[in-house]
């Protein structure tokens, strides 16, 4: 009678050989991801640089400066500890990741009433200042819809084209942000802090740290990111089955424990 766990020798060797390219492959995405997330924050953090300054150099509106100031810290706070891989820290920042991204939208739409008061369709910098505004905050919706609904639910997640397709709006809708602000900041002279260079500098930070945080929620997931799944612990019946090519180590003598950090292949971003 024939066992299912019999192998040739050949067969295990392929089934080796795949299991090293998929490692390597897991290792290279794990590394890409890394960087993005370091971007990201370096990004944020040198926009809160320079919001620390002109909370110092300006008396303005303080207030409403420290406040966004707060929330770009926990957006910041959340993509350095992605570089974490423990599950403890990836649950942290999950909840601060949902909270600067609620916060600072949240505290961006109770600007809404004053925009659209502003609005004047015969004054160009008042369209583009309305545009900005509402494209930035879409941009914004977006992100944490997506984290709220698709990161922790495995159906959505796998569904890749979804989720490339949702960040790429992103993207476009930040880099036109970038784009109308820098022909008010150029063109117009509007909006300007203190100086046209630094202004300019803080938009493009600003921008760029968002368009980090679409690209890294476009990449692969590790496993060990389904540790901050806290609103979707329950493992899959699939994680329970073994793959063909444990049963042939097992078979085989040599199982080993698999390897942490092991890429989702059904794919995920962040």
């Amino acid at each position: 009678m024939n066992n299912k766990l019999d192998f040739t020798d050949e067969e295990i060797i392929q089934f080796d050989e795949k299991d090293k390219a998929e490692e390597g492959s897991n290792l290279k995405n794990t590394k890409i991801s890394n960087v993005v997330h370091l971007l990201t924050a370096l990004f944020f953090m040198l926009f809160i640089v320079y919001q620390l300054y002109l909370l110092v150099q300006i008396n303005e509106n303080r207030i409403g400066r420290i406040l966004g100031i707060g929330t770009v810290l926990l957006i910041t706070v959340a993509s350095f500890l992605a570089l974490i891989p423990k599950p403890a820290f990836r649950i942290i920042r999950s909840v601060t990741m949902i909270a600067g991204l609620s916060l600072i939208f949240l505290l961006k739409l109770l600007n809404a009433p004053a925009m659209i008061y502003r609005l004047d369709a015969s004054n160009i910098p008042s369209v583009l200042n309305f545009v900005v505004y509402v494209f930035s905050q879409t941009g914004k919706l977006f992100l944490l819809l997506y984290y709220l609904v698709f990161r922790h639910n495995k159906k959505l997640n796998s569904k890749r084209k979804l989720v490339i397709a949702l960040m790429s709006v992103v993207i476009v809708l930040f880099v036109a942000c970038l784009i109308m602000e820098c022909v008010l900041i150029l063109k117009y002279h509007s909006n300007i802090d203190l100086s046209m260079k630094y202004t300019l500098v803080s938009r493009l930070l600003y921008c760029f740290g968002y368009v980090g945080i679409a690209v890294s929620f476009m990449l692969p997931i590790s496993e060990i990111d389904s540790s901050d799944d806290i609103m979707n612990q329950k493992p899959d019946d699939d994680d329970l089955m073994f793959s063909a090519s444990e049963e042939a180590k097992m078979s085989s003598g040599e199982a080993k424990n698999p390897a942490l950090g092991e890429v989702d292949k059904d794919f995920v971003i962040y």
